[in-house]
């Protein structure tokens, strides 16, 4: 009988502690919860330079955006690099083929990107049902064998504007809100062509345009009899009687109606043609984006500047379509799955409907299509949209810059009559064929 009480306090004891011990646990589990800890460390970022803020800074909004994360992400730390617009997308196409890119850029519209497998598939992080909030061609863009590979954020095209108080006071027909034909057009810039002050030299022109690899204001004009630069397998095809038919088009407005100050006919730097549109307006029509809008506006609101209206390209045997370029971040190949979410994070948060309102001050379109309709109250915006509506994509070449180069140094001897309108196309598509036989068209991943 004695043993009993003994009994009795062990299990007391054993109750206790057991007891104690799963309270403890419960406790453990409360304090310290089962959570992931988030990746730290550098992100890194190339851009490019964007619209001025407050401060005159070009960068200074992608700054604060990083800012913002950063403060939300204790211990992730985005080093960006300011690059140049002149050699910016060869530094980043030499930093991928050396296998030291950047975490993050601007370049998920760009095919070679894509197609060499330097960046990440980032499906996943834009939902089904969003896609269809996206500009078609936005999507088209940064699209490859139906997977997605990067955040569309804006899109953009070119059109003509023109000088309005210049084709008022010189008589030239303005298009308005309808097509014009070439012949139509050479008209206009007939007129608009004069000896001021009887000198026997031209003062004022009707057409100039900025001709640079990269820039594409002139491949509508290529198009406008019906040609095709590359066709659907990505061969270059301006080489014929269509392309050819064109491009003597565009001679003739210097060799035979002489409508284009001949010695700076498409080799003048983009801020000298520019200024002699816009300032000295020395010529009265220039093929630009929808950027010159705002720039227009604003110097007519200074008093500085001149009535002015968009029109279409003009029509050759066919209308002539504009092409759409579209601005996408992508995300360079990872080995960390953890940095990877966080690169998408970031991207998905610059190019957010709220954060796509401020491409007003940039003069383009937003790539969601709701923000763009809340946004554009501007009746030349809503003109170049209509024009954007109609635009096709640029074409999912290898290497299109570098054939672009080699086209544009073709079509510049032609204007300057160094060679015929033939002779340059098919010495395009000669050195064009060549840069695609001798592999410099691929440039494989190899991190």
């Amino acid at each position: 009988m004695y043993r009993r009480p003994f009994t009795l306090f062990f299990c007391l004891i054993f109750v206790f502690l057991m007891v104690g011990s799963n309270g403890c646990g419960s406790d453990k589990k409360s304090v310290e919860p089962n959570v992931k800890k988030e990746w730290q460390g550098v992100i890194t970022l190339w851009d490019f330079p964007r619209w001025r803020d407050k401060n005159g800074d070009r960068f200074g909004w992608i700054e604060k955006k990083i800012s913002e994360f950063e403060k939300k992400h204790p211990g992730v730390f985005i080093h960006l690099r300011q690059l140049k617009w002149e050699y910016g997308l060869i530094e980043l196409k030499a930093a991928a083929a050396a296998g030291t890119p950047p975490d993050m850029a601007p370049v998920a519209a760009d095919f070679d990107f894509i197609s060499a497998g330097y960046l990440e598939q980032v499906d996943e992080y834009i939902k089904p049902e969003d896609i269809p909030k996206y500009d078609e061609k936005a999507i088209e863009a940064v699209s490859y064998q139906g997977r997605i590979y990067g955040f569309p954020w804006f899109i953009t095209t070119h059109s003509l504007f023109l000088n309005l108080e210049a084709f008022s006071a010189r008589g030239a027909k303005n298009p308005g809100n309808e097509t014009w034909t070439y012949d139509e057009f050479v008209a206009a810039l007939q007129k608009l062509t004069y000896d001021k002050n009887r000198n026997g030299k031209m003062d004022y022109y009707g057409f100039n345009l900025f001709l640079s690899p990269g820039n594409f204001t002139v491949w509508p004009f290529l198009t406008m009899d019906g040609a095709n630069i590359f066709d659907e397998n990505g061969n270059f095809v301006l080489n014929s009687p269509e392309g050819v038919s064109a491009l003597a088009k565009m001679v003739d407005l210097a060799a035979k109606y002489k409508v284009v100050p001949e010695e700076d006919y498409g080799t003048l730097e983009e801020n000298l043609v520019w200024g002699d549109f816009a300032e000295k307006r020395k010529i009265a029509v220039y093929p630009a984006g929808p950027w010159a809008i705002k720039v227009l506006e604003d110097r007519e609101r200074a008093g500085k500047g001149f009535k002015f209206d968009i029109a279409q390209y003009p029509a050759g045997q066919k209308q002539p379509r504009a092409f759409a370029i579209v601005s996408a971040y992508g995300i360079f190949k990872q080995e960390d799955g953890a940095k990877k979410e966080l690169c998408a994070e970031f991207l998905s948060y610059i190019t957010s409907e709220k954060e796509q309102q401020a491409l007003e001050q940039y003069g383009v379109f937003p790539a969601i299509k709701a923000v763009r309709q809340k946004m554009i109250e501007d009746p030349f915006m809503k003109k170049m949209e209509k024009i954007l509506d109609d635009a096709r994509v640029l074409p999912k070449v290898n290497n299109l810059y570098k054939k672009d180069e080699i086209l544009t140094a073709q079509i510049r001897m032609a204007l300057l009559a160094q060679k015929t309108p033939a002779q340059a196309l098919e010495d395009a598509a000669r050195e064009i064929e060549k840069i695609s036989k001798n592999g410099m068209t691929t440039f494989m991943w190899n991190k």
